[in-house]
Order: structure tokens, then sequence, then C-alpha cells
């Protein structure tokens, strides 16, 4: 059950779209509202996911990260790759944040299962794999550090916003119509035609790997 998310109405008489137009510029003042404005909403979601997800099927992890160490991670990625949302709307951009929330959980979760089957704890992140960024590629539970490293490699031949596009749909993290919300396309036949061209993109870059 997803908890009820809680928005921090930090300066309430500015606009979302106001907001996001000067965070988009870079502008320091903005950045900071954003930030204190949706870090609850973030925070929420990462604990959630952790005792749900992580605590209770994978109670060794929880000596190897925090909720904090996310949510730091989450908006450091976000703010810093403003650009892969293209939406105008708040639920939209709500919704965004809570992809890449979940996708960096999953990251996270992944890395360690394959440090762990390598013998490689308390091994640095591999080369390419920044738990910091919202690149760190789809790929199973059961992949090696290896094949994580491939995957990630070929997922930066793809911009921000096809690498948001192919992690929320092979995730299962979000629907077409939502995306199309969060990254800008026109409908949303045009966010699924966007991903079947990507996927298959990426199903070459792959196999040429």
């Amino acid at each position: 059950m997803t908890p009820t998310l809680t928005i921090n109405r930090v300066a309430p008489d500015t606009p979302f779209a106001e907001l996001l137009t000067s965070a988009r510029r870079g502008e320091t003042k903005a950045l900071a509202i954003l930030t204190e404005r949706y870090y609850p909403t973030v925070q929420e979601l990462v604990h959630h996911r952790l005792a749900s997800d992580v605590r209770t099927g994978r109670p060794w992890l929880t000596a190897r990260f925090s909720t904090g160490d996310v949510v730091h991670d989450v908006f450091y990625g976000v703010l810093r790759d403003l650009d892969a949302f293209a939406g105008s709307a708040e639920d939209a951009f709500i919704g965004y944040l809570v992809v890449v929330t979940r996708n960096r959980i999953i990251d996270m979760v992944r890395f360690h299962e394959a440090d762990r089957r390598d013998g490689r704890r308390g091994s640095a992140l591999p080369d390419g794999m920044d738990l910091a960024s919202s690149r760190s590629g789809p790929a199973s539970m059961a992949a090696s550090l290896e094949q994580i490293e491939l995957i990630q490699h070929a997922l930066n031949e793809f911009d921000a916003r096809e690498q948001h596009l192919l992690r929320a749909r092979i995730e299962g993290q979000a629907t077409f119509a939502e995306l199309a919300e969060q990254l800008g396309y026109d409908t949303e036949s045009g966010a699924r035609r966007a991903f079947y061209t990507a996927q298959a993109r990426l199903a070459l870059i792959l196999k040429d790997i």
C-alpha cells in the first residue's frame, strides 16, 4: 500500500510552473524551493519501498544504505538532470519523482545483490555505475556486476529522456499515459512509439557489446 504523500508547501505563492521554469534555468533559489517542497514526498516513498521490498526480503541490506542516503541521491540526480522532465504539471512532476526514486532503489538493491553473489562485498561501485544518476540500467536481480555494467554502457548511448522512458517501462514503473505527461510526448501513442523505437535500438546495442 502506497503511503499518503506529503507535499511541503514551501513558498506557496510561487506557482509550480514558475518554479520549474526558473529551476530549468539553474536558478539556485528555485532549485532549493523544489527540493524543500518535494523532499518529504520522496522520503516517504523511499522509506515505504525500503520497508516493504528490502527490509522484509533482504534484511542483510539494511546495513548497506539508509533512507537518507537514497533520498539524497534521488534529489542530486533529479535536479542535476532536470531536463529529462518535460512536463508542466505538478502531478506529472511527482510521478517523475516516483519513477526516479523507485529506480534508484532497484539499482541499489541490484548492485548489492550482484556484489554479494560475486564475493566482492564492500567493494566500490564499478566504473559507470553512478547511483546518483538516473542512468543505471535495467537488469534482472540475477545479473552479475559485469552484466550490470554492460547494460549501463548501452543506456549511456541514449539521452536522459529516452533513458527515463526505457527505465520506466522496462521496470514497470509508469504507464505510457503517465510518461507522455512526464516527458512531453504529445500523446500516449507517441510515448509508446518512442519506447518501442528506443527498445529496438537498445537490443541492437546490447547485441553488439
